[in-house]
């Protein structure tokens, strides 16, 4: 009899059914909860690889154009975490866990973090946690980025002849839009890495009472134009030699520059350029040819004698420092002059021959362009602005002809909008030309 109920207790299969579809249903849940940490956790991870990215790049930005310390960077890349972490349940392990190494022989920062996020299948608290997986999915992630080694020296030449009078405020926005960009508000004077200059023109360019004295021996106390003979396409050291007056000799002419629009040499504070980037006025007519010397001036090591020390221009051979300018016109150029002798009744003078002539061909143009070849040829890269809506105007051909490269350096902008951001996307380009390099 037992041995009977023994072996019908074998055979009998009712109810097993229910314990193999309790531990079906188990394994079913840990499979698709698996899934599931898994994908939190991939998730997770490209979260964090971006918001490395996006730090490794802003903090590479910052490098580009000021010397920035230590602690200086981890606050810039625990701000950037902050801001694209912001919903993030690993955000302050990521920020206790960030690291970064900047190579400055090399121009590369190195960013990187780690965090770790809490398994919620895996790890079943009585059920083989230690057989199912770990408790935690630790991540991890990097970002290399190239950061410019180098200076930068812009010079900013600007038209405020009287065509522009009823566009003044967008070129004072769009010029002070340059200022932001490539000398941020929050960065010292002291440790940014980028030199500016404003040169604004029109009949002549108004460099200053003092240096007008000195360049022209004192005939010209504000407004300057043309260098005489040869040298006026050229950066050659200015000089005065009374016996030679005509080759060397830096003019006068005119006094209709404007008062209020001065010439500002290389510098890196914006409490300087940006008041007189506000202060611009529109009055004269357009010597082209003057803005685009004087813009060469500022930046040619030829002309440091003239310049405090702190707007000293690096030499060319300086493979540390890149060199730019931006030209910008909204019309013809159309005023020369030349400086010639003439004597009567035994005496003799030297006087100023003032010629109003327009045209791609003509001497105002003519010089402007040669000016702009010159330019090129010792390394600075020239971006042409013509604000207009003809692109075969007379100005349009000379920034063309002015531009490095009339495929990327060169810009046409026929409204107010398009010229501010011109002038951003131009500053913009400017950092990445130094980022790249």
């Amino acid at each position: 009899m037992t041995k009977a109920l023994i072996s019908k207790f074998h055979r009998n299969d009712n109810g097993s059914i229910l314990p193999i579809f309790g531990l079906m249903v188990l394994l079913l849940v840990v499979i698709g909860g698996a899934a599931i940490d898994v994908s939190r956790a991939v998730n997770a991870r490209e979260k964090l690889a971006y918001a490395i990215d996006a730090a490794a790049l802003s903090v590479a930005a910052d490098l580009s154009t000021s010397v920035l310390t230590n602690a200086q960077i981890t606050e810039k890349i625990e701000n950037s975490f902050r801001a694209n972490l912001v919903d993030a349940e690993f955000l302050d392990e990521a920020i206790e866990n960030l690291d970064f190494v900047v190579d400055s022989d090399a121009g590369i920062v190195t960013v990187s973090s780690s965090a770790g996020l809490n398994n919620y299948f895996l790890n079943i608290p009585g059920f083989g946690k230690d057989g199912f997986g770990p408790e935690v999915f630790n991540f991890g992630t990097n970002a290399q980025v190239n950061y410019s080694r180098f200076d930068v020296e812009l010079a900013l030449v600007v038209d405020v002849t009287g065509s522009m009078s009823g566009d003044m405020a967008t070129l004072r926005t769009a010029s002070e839009g340059i200022v932001d960009i490539l000398l941020p508000e929050d960065t010292p004077a002291e440790d940014t890495k980028v030199k500016i200059s404003l040169v604004p023109y029109s009949a002549g360019v108004n460099v200053g009472s003092s240096y007008a004295t000195t360049v022209s021996n004192g005939e010209s106390s504000r407004c300057v134009t043309e260098r005489m003979g040869t040298q006026k396409y050229t950066d050659d050291p200015y000089d005065w030699d009374p016996s030679a007056a005509a080759s060397s000799f830096f003019g006068g002419g005119s006094t209709s520059c404007s008062s209020a629009s001065q010439l500002i040499p290389l510098t890196n504070d914006r409490d300087t350029l940006v008041p007189a980037i506000r202060a611009l006025q529109a009055s004269g007519i357009t010597a082209g040819q003057t803005g685009t010397a004087w813009g060469w001036y500022t930046i040619s090591p030829n002309w440091t004698n003239l310049w405090p020390s702190e707007s000293a221009p690096a030499v060319y051979t300086d493979t540390e420092v890149l060199k730019f300018a931006i030209i910008m016109t909204d019309g013809n150029n159309n005023r020369h002059y030349d400086r010639k002798r003439r004597c009567r009744n035994g005496s003799c003078w030297w006087y100023w021959d003032v010629d109003s002539d327009s045209g791609y061909s003509g001497d105002s143009s003519t010089r402007a362009r040669q000016i702009c070849t010159n330019m090129k040829a010792e390394g600075i890269t020239i971006y042409g602005v013509y604000f207009g809506t003809s692109s075969t105007s007379t100005g349009a051909r000379n920034m063309k002809a002015c531009a490095t490269d009339e495929d990327t350096t060169y810009y046409q902008a026929t409204s107010a909008s398009e010229l501010i951001q011109a002038f951003s996307n131009i500053a913009k380009r400017i950092q990445q030309i130094y980022l790249s390099q």
